[in-house]
């Protein structure tokens, strides 16, 4: 039974005697060479950003102009897919006769005003696919042009989850869209004539940024486009959906390292 005690605690103070020689390890803490650029993504880039704060803070010796940067200028391009099914069903945007993919074609610039904000302008090209569905036809022997040209304004929720690569956001805006004129077939096999419409939508989405680096990055952007049914074929007004996938590209930041 004394054996068995000595032992235990003979382990006992050992293990203490590491754990007291790990905690001195960890607690010594060499001093960087340089003090690092922290947050090299896009929190350096708005003037009320806390690594403006950051910077004031080094000593002089340190660089300014390496952590100083004005890059408020986006501009991105990529590709759109058109979602106007003509039903509340969810499953009909996921079947690939609702979804048009002809000649897609997204340009868009956007304005950084702070860490919160950004004002943009898109414009959407596209084409619905003969043989596909819209608004409950289907397309006969023709592919009309789908163009829209939006403008809108971006929330960011960067600072509220502290995301610096991955920043999500909400979007609202307006636009004006126009579909050229087609021959859709109904499921009651009627051929009906739908002339070419031109309407003004409003906005409303949700998307993403990924910063790859400094200057590219990717973006993936959902907005649902509620039509206003004013003046001619208010008929042919349809809400639709536009998802978006792209690069972007931001200025400005040459003196980045």
């Amino acid at each position: 039974m004394m054996t068995k005690i000595k032992l235990y605690t003979l382990i006992t103070l050992a293990m203490m005697c590491f754990c007291t020689l790990q905690a001195q390890n960890d607690t010594i803490i060499p001093p960087p060479e340089k003090t690092p650029v922290y947050n090299k993504l896009m929190d350096s880039n708005y003037k009320d950003s806390k690594t403006e704060n950051y910077e004031q803070a080094l000593p002089e010796t340190e660089p300014q102009s390496d952590l100083k940067y004005s890059g408020q200028w986006v501009i991105g391009a990529g590709i759109n897919v058109i979602q106007d099914p003509g039903t509340q069903n969810i499953s009909a945007l996921f079947k690939s006769k609702n979804n048009h993919f002809g000649s897609p074609l997204m340009l868009s610039a956007e304005y950084l005003t702070n860490s919160r904000f950004s004002f943009s302008a898109t414009f959407l090209l596209n084409k619905y696919q003969s043989g596909k569905d819209i608004s409950g036809l289907t397309i006969q022997d023709t592919e009309p042009t789908y163009m829209a040209a939006d403008v809108a304004a971006k929330m960011f929720f960067r600072k509220i989850l502290y995301k610096h690569v991955f920043t999500p956001y909400i979007t609202l805006g307006t636009g004006i869209r126009s579909i050229g004129n087609y021959q859709g077939l109904s499921e009651t096999d009627d051929l009906i004539e739908v002339p070419k419409t031109r309407d003004i939508t409003v906005n409303v989405g949700i998307g993403a940024y990924y910063w790859i680096d400094r200057t590219w990055g990717l973006n993936v952007n959902y907005i649902s486009k509620f039509a206003m049914k004013v003046k001619s074929n208010k008929d042919y007004k349809t809400n639709h959906l536009v998802p978006t996938f792209g690069v972007f590209y931001r200025f400005n930041n040459k003196n980045f390292k």
